[in-house]
């Protein structure tokens, strides 16, 4: 193994990736006014190696497909050589025991979590259509931001959010969705597709489902366009202007991509901060009383069915909480 292209290509991109995820979490957190627990760094990382297994089992079955492609990532360590499939496997078999037992023991619904988006992502390896990808891709982001969640405050995505992380996510499907069917044809030939004209419809059905949360807080509601903005601009100018039908055009969209997202990260964590330490943002605007009862009533269910399934088993995570209070730790 190539030890220093493996960690600059392959585990620092990855880790881009999921820090915007991280972000995203914070920055709606802060809307609650709760401030993350310093333990959810240890969560993060336990469930961030994890994860990690999905990209080697994605790679290993791509293997030959990558071989007869013209371009791919760079971060694909197996076929750009930085990794041996040996070593890959060997990862692959380590990391599924050791993380995602030691995220259980930390937290059993933090290795719920995990082992629910490590399984739909591999599942989605399998699939071949676009538009059935793409859904998959929403639940395993969803599944993504209940991790980080779970990590920083404990328990799941209180319902009331739930809307807000999915259209978060479609947004995010349809942007992959787009950048796939590029590979395949011009841009404009693309847009005019079928795929896209249902991945749309999917993105919009979860954007108005999102839009009573969206207006709760009009300072997290700029701050969220704000991201976008920082990502979708610099991104859909590189998608249409680069061929990524040969290497240095993918190694372009590649630098793009994970510039961009650092940036949308920053913005959201900058965006958490400065929500923190200046009041005269805590303006909210109430949500109907319909949308509260609702919300309300989905959070005592999904508490009761977390308790029944979950309730009996202790994780390092929860005594530590309880420590802390206690004065203990």
């Amino acid at each position: 193994m190539e030890v220093g292209k493996f960690l600059r290509w392959f585990l620092l991109s990855k880790a881009t990736r999921k820090l915007h995820q991280l972000a995203m979490v914070i920055f709606v957190g802060s809307i609650l006014g709760q401030p993350p627990s310093p333990w959810g760094i240890v969560g993060s990382l336990l469930f961030f190696a994890a994860y990690l297994t999905t990209y080697f089992y994605n790679d290993l079955i791509d293997y030959e497909d990558d071989r007869r492609k013209g371009s791919v990532y760079r971060e694909k360590a197996l076929i750009m050589g930085y990794a041996t499939p040996q070593e890959y496997t060997t990862l692959l078999g380590n990391l599924s025991v050791a993380a995602i037992f030691l995220a259980t023991l930390w937290d059993p619904l933090l290795g719920f979590f995990t082992s629910a988006a490590i399984l739909l992502n591999n599942l989605r390896t399998h699939v071949k259509g676009v538009v059935p990808r793409q859904l998959l891709l929403i639940l395993v982001e969803l599944f993504n931001f209940e991790a980080f969640w779970n990590a920083f405050y404990g328990g799941s995505i209180p319902f009331l959010f739930v809307p807000l992380f999915t259209a978060y996510s479609s947004i995010y499907a349809l942007g992959h969705g787009i950048y796939r069917l590029r590979k395949m044809g011009t841009f404009n030939k693309i847009v005019q597709s079928r795929e896209i004209r249902n991945l749309l419809l999917i993105t919009l059905a979860a954007v108005i489902f999102s839009l009573p949360v969206l207006v709760l807080s009009l300072y997290h509601f700029i701050i969220l366009i704000l991201g976008l903005v920082v990502y979708t601009l610099p991104m859909l100018r590189i998608v249409t202007k680069v061929d990524i039908g040969r290497q240095e055009g993918m190694n372009h969209v590649d630098t793009g991509h994970h510039r961009a997202i650092t940036a949308v990260a920053i913005v959201l964590l900058l965006g958490a901060l400065i929500y923190s330490v200046v009041p005269i943002f805590n303006i909210y605007i109430p949500l109907p009383k319909n949308y509260e009862i609702v919300a309300r009533y989905f959070d005592e269910l999904q508490h009761y069915i977390i308790g029944q399934v979950f309730g009996d088993l202790r994780g390092l995570r929860d005594k530590y909480d309880k420590n802390a209070i206690q004065g203990v730790v």
